[in-house]
């Protein structure tokens, strides 16, 4: 659908699990050229979909498909996209490795690598790009200034809170992209799921404040003694959905590795306990 002149929301695909909205990809159109921000599973009905959407809009042609970050609900259809459309792909050298290992398989090539800082002119639209890290190392945010619209990919989302997994992140970093983002004063969110967040403010300050008390939980669940992440989570986390577990317990491994940095808790052989 069309969300405001020039900009559209593709949500097409399955549930990345029961309950959570599927994936959105966005486009972009200016007078001159459009943009695809991320592409979805790699599923020949998504892509036929994504296709005859991007028909319908009878804008101007692609010119670059920028990719977010490197899981599969963002840029697993990135292959088929480019085979279809010749447009190029942009991705952070951070996540480029992944992306070319896990999804375009030698199908299609990274033409560009965004760092932050980059530009975009699409005619009466403009794109800036952000390097937004912690979701994933090298997690793409996009502005587009004539709107106030901030797109965030998975770091902010109105429908949850935001995994970080060990290995994928750093929750150093999120907290340190949520503050930038605050500084931005977007006017609207256009999240990787879910709809549209009309109060970015409110919702940037209620992340922020959430990851702080989950900080002060998880040191609290630790006075009592050394524990597992499972212990932590089945704590810190309780009444979660099964679904859910795995997810949980991926951020409370890497919330134990935030307060390793800090020097505030160690890990032995599986369990951590303060310092």
């Amino acid at each position: 659908m069309e969300l405001e002149p020039g900009i559209h929301q593709l949500t097409i695909g399955r549930e990345p699990f029961k309950g959570f909205p599927p994936p959105n990809a966005f486009l972009v159109v200016g007078s001159e050229s459009s943009i695809l921000i991320d592409t979805g599973y790699d599923d020949s009905t998504d892509h036929e979909a994504r296709l005859a959407y991007l028909a319908e809009t009878g804008g101007p042609p692609l010119s670059e498909i920028i990719l977010t970050h490197r899981h599969p609900d963002h840029g697993g259809g990135a292959a088929s996209l480019h085979q279809a459309t010749g447009a190029p792909l942009s991705c952070h050298p951070l996540d480029r490795e992944a992306l070319e290992r896990n999804h375009l398989k030698g199908r299609a090539p990274i033409a560009h690598e965004l760092v932050g800082g980059e530009s975009r002119e699409l005619g009466g639209l403009s794109l800036e790009i952000i390097h937004g890290p912690g979701h994933t190392w090298g997690c793409l945010a996009i502005y587009v200034p004539e709107r106030g619209a901030l797109f965030t990919t998975d770091t902010v989302m109105g429908v949850s809170t935001t995994v970080i997994r060990p290995g994928d992140g750093s929750l150093r970093e999120y907290e340190q992209t949520l503050h930038l983002f605050q500084g931005i004063g977007a006017k609207v969110i256009y999240p990787g799921h879910g709809g549209p967040i009309n109060d970015p403010a409110k919702r940037l300050s209620q992340l922020i404040e959430h990851r702080l008390r989950r900080e002060k939980e998880l040191l609290a669940a630790l006075a009592t003694g050394p524990q597992t992440p499972k212990q932590l989570r089945e704590t810190i986390y309780q009444g979660l959905p099964e679904v859910r577990q795995p997810l949980a317990e991926a951020q409370v491994t890497t919330g134990l590795n935030k307060l390793i940095e800090d020097g505030l808790a160690q890990a032995d052989d599986g369990c951590y306990a303060l310092v």
